[in-house]
């Protein structure tokens, strides 16, 4: 009897270690757990799921591509299922997303208003585009500021002939309408690239001069233009989320969504404003444009929106309606 309970109990524990792992998610992302969204997105994410369900749900965060090398790979890798849940950007994978990142272009979104509570208020004119896993979360960062090793930009003409990385093709747009060419790279490579001159700057949120150390190689940031926004995600595999039981899933929905999202840009943005005040502090210029220089560059580039809506629709991609309802 005693070696049949000890049996029996065996098998009970590791069957309940198997449910255990079964109901272990995986969070991959490529920054460290310095980062300021792992430290206000993903813990606090991690922590409240396992609260919410006993304990019978829990994520494991992947920092620093433990999961796999650097950003670009990161939708992927949640298509794949080598993590259950990824941090990415849309703007990496953009042939996947070419609706949803029009937010990314200048002028799309009207002044001051708030772009994730926009995108939020009409997301089911984007979720085709998300169709291949779950969307938990989609924001936006600050706008970007030109962030430059070397070369003072004061008016446009100061980047004809410049290298200037961008994230995305959208904003690879906005730099040749500027004059520079634009250099396509993830976010890790940029300050080895700005250091040896490969790049002459990125056009990018301030929240990088610390979250991937760009402080250390920018010496002149130029603001005053219209920026771009650029757009970040998490998504989960669809067969992880499928394996969820409904009311894990109700929980799940209720931490994520549109809320969590505007959550990001708000650490987004308090990090980038964080990060600009101690790179000032240290010693950086800040450029501000004239009213008249200004002008000048929103105009060059005031036409993309409407080029890429054109685009997309002759794709058959209905473009205009999701343009139409970011301006209301």
């Amino acid at each position: 009897m005693t070696i049949l309970k000890s049996t029996i109990g065996g098998a009970a524990a590791l069957a309940i270690g198997a449910m255990a792992q079964a109901n272990e998610l995986k969070l991959a992302h490529f920054a460290s757990t310095k980062y300021h969204l792992h430290v206000e997105m993903f813990e606090p994410l991690a922590k409240a799921i396992a609260e919410a369900t006993g304990g019978e749900t829990t994520i494991r965060i992947y920092p620093g591509g433990e999961l796999g090398a650097g950003p670009v790979k990161q939708y992927d890798r949640a298509i794949d299922g080598v993590a259950d849940i990824v941090y990415a950007l849309p703007g990496y994978t953009a042939a996947q997303f070419k609706k949803t990142l029009l937010v990314e272009i200048p002028g799309v979104i009207p002044a001051g208003a708030n772009a994730t509570v926009e995108v939020w208020e009409d997301i089911e004119l984007v979720q085709d585009e998300f169709r291949r896993v779950k969307l938990l979360g989609l924001w936006t960062s600050g706008e970007g500021s030109l962030l430059m090793r070397e070369k003072r930009i004061e008016k446009l003409d100061d980047l004809a002939g410049l290298k200037i990385r961008v994230p995305s093709r959208n904003t690879g747009r906005v730099i040749e309408s500027w004059g520079a060419t634009a250099v396509s790279m993830p976010i890790t490579e940029v300050y080895s690239s700005m250091e040896t001159g490969v790049i002459d700057g990125v056009l990018v949120d301030t929240s990088v001069l610390s979250s991937f150390k760009l402080g250390e190689v920018t010496n002149h940031i130029t603001k005053g233009f219209t920026g771009t926004n650029s757009m970040f995600m998490m998504v989960m595999n669809r067969d992880s989320w499928g394996d969820l039981d409904a009311d894990t899933q109700a929980r799940l929905t209720e931490l994520t969504g549109a809320a969590m999202s505007d959550g990001g840009r708000t650490t987004m943005r308090n990090a980038a404003d964080k990060a600009f005040q101690n790179w000032l502090a240290a010693g950086g210029e800040l450029i501000e444009l004239s009213a008249e220089e200004a002008a000048r560059f929103d105009a060059a580039s005031a036409g993309i929106a409407d080029s890429v809506i054109a685009e997309l629709e002759s794709d058959g991609i209905n473009a205009a309606e999701w343009a139409a309802a970011l301006k209301d």
